[in-house]
């Protein structure tokens, strides 16, 4: 289907990657990470631009150091995202889908979503799609009635 995974990292009991940071950017001799440059969708590969230390790095100047590093995502589906862990788009990303989790654990929770028991999909999707016509209705009157109330303390 085309789509990434924007989760947090298991580690499963496995050391400290050699050669990568945290984040599995990549790092020259002296520790410092490469910087996210971009995600080429054609050959999936994120691209990594040399650090900011490495300018004045006499390493740079021998030719050790590399200018570009790229990654394949498909080396490790877990390891590696579009974008880039750890990047600014990659922790917006993940914002967004800790919002939308929170809504699905309150729906499993208060509206009994996990124990959905129905023989075909089609009388599943109703009631899921019932139960979050409810929600909505109830965040959209909830919503309201503050905004009304606010109002009324400001006046």
């Amino acid at each position: 289907m085309g789509q990434q995974s924007v989760i947090a990292y298991n580690k499963k009991n496995e050391g400290e990657p050699i050669g990568f940071d945290k984040h599995f950017a990549p790092t020259c001799f002296r520790e410092h990470s490469y910087r996210y440059d971009s995600f080429d969708d054609k050959y999936e590969t994120l691209k990594y631009t040399s650090p900011k230390e490495c300018s004045e790095c006499p390493l740079a100047a021998e030719g050790i150091c590399q200018k570009v590093y790229k990654v394949k995502i498909t080396t490790d589906l877990r390891r590696y995202t579009a974008p880039a862990r750890g990047s600014k788009a990659w922790k917006r990303l993940f914002k967004r889908r800790s919002a939308v989790e929170r809504v699905n654990g309150y729906l499993k929770e208060f509206f009994q979503l996990n124990n959905v028991r129905y023989r075909t999909g089609k009388r599943a999707k109703i009631h899921f799609d019932i139960v979050t016509l409810v929600y909505n209705a109830s965040k959209l009157a909830s919503d309201r009635i503050n905004l009304l109330l606010n109002q009324q303390q400001a006046a």
